[in-house]
């Protein structure tokens, strides 16, 4: 049901997605070098983890528009 909803939005949207998404991961990523800078151990990376699949589920999903779309 969720993949019928991502195959409905246009690359534009996806792409927006992709770039928030992408920014939300940068930021993570930057917090959990902090984390590891101050706190001298690992920080969980379930939340930069989650953000990653949702990353490829996006990606895929444009691809997968890409070669779908009819080109004539």
């Amino acid at each position: 049901m969720v993949a019928n909803k991502l195959a409905q939005l246009s690359d534009a949207e996806l792409t927006l997605m992709e770039k928030i998404l992408h920014r939300e991961f940068l930021k993570e990523a930057d917090q959990n070098k902090t984390w590891k800078n101050k706190n001298q151990y690992e920080r969980p990376f379930a939340k930069s983890n989650a953000l990653i699949k949702c990353l490829s589920a996006i990606q895929a999903q444009r691809d997968l528009n890409r070669k779908m779309e009819v080109r004539w």
